[in-house]
């Protein structure tokens, strides 16, 4: 794991005070995102066997059980963080899930069926603006503030040029895609990092091997 930025006194090891929790990524971090969106079921973890050890029925995630992300909640005395677009999620006061299987740090990367990087800083700032609703301009930026934010995105960059019909490689040699990939990475924390003073913790963890695909 790479620690991009430092924080103003948030820490996601204390119990006795909790920040707020921002996830961004891929199917390494998406709590169920992609239930409700129209995609494949390779897209998909809404049937089982997953979900199968702990939850006992299917949530979204893709694993038997629960994610990084849950762990990570679980020990800073947190709800699990819910995704995005689950129906009825409107209090994110403890933070929330944007991630979404398949997506990449580019926007081309599996285009139409998930829910790319950039859109998922889009939906941040939503949630930055109902904050501000909900809880006053300086409550909403003391918790964007001191929240923490998890990043782990870049694996589907490199596939989809393998399971699609991508041309990009005949357009930019392999070091300049490996620069797009890690500059649109890299704009995109910078936005939610200038969105509303959030300058909590950001990490970004670092793209599974590929090496057994």
């Amino acid at each position: 794991m790479v620690i991009v930025s430092g924080s103003h006194g948030s820490s996601i090891s204390s119990k006795k005070v909790s920040a707020s929790f921002f996830i961004f990524g891929d199917s390494f971090l998406d709590a169920g995102n992609n239930n409700y969106i129209n995609t494949t079921t390779l897209d998909q973890a809404n049937f089982w066997p997953y979900g199968e050890t702990y939850f006992n029925f299917p949530t979204g995630r893709f694993s038997d059980g629960r994610l990084v992300s849950d762990f990570i909640a679980e020990y800073a005395n947190l709800p699990l963080i819910p995704p995005f677009l689950e129906p009825g999620n409107s209090n994110y006061r403890n933070g929330v899930n944007f991630a979404s299987s398949g997506a990449g740090a580019l926007v081309e990367t599996f285009h139409g069926s998930v829910i790319p990087l950039k859109t998922q800083a889009k939906y941040f700032k939503k949630v930055a603006t109902r904050l501000r609703h909900n809880l006053g301009k300086d409550e909403a930026e003391r918790v964007v503030s001191s929240a923490v934010y998890l990043f782990s995105i870049g694996s589907n960059d490199y596939l989809t040029l393998f399971l699609t019909a991508s041309d990009l490689l005949n357009t930019y040699s392999h070091s300049q895609y490996v620069d797009m990939v890690i500059g649109n990475l890299t704009t995109i924390v910078k936005v939610v990092d200038q969105s509303e003073n959030s300058v909590g913790s950001k990490v970004v963890r670092n793209p599974a091997g590929l090496g057994f695909i």
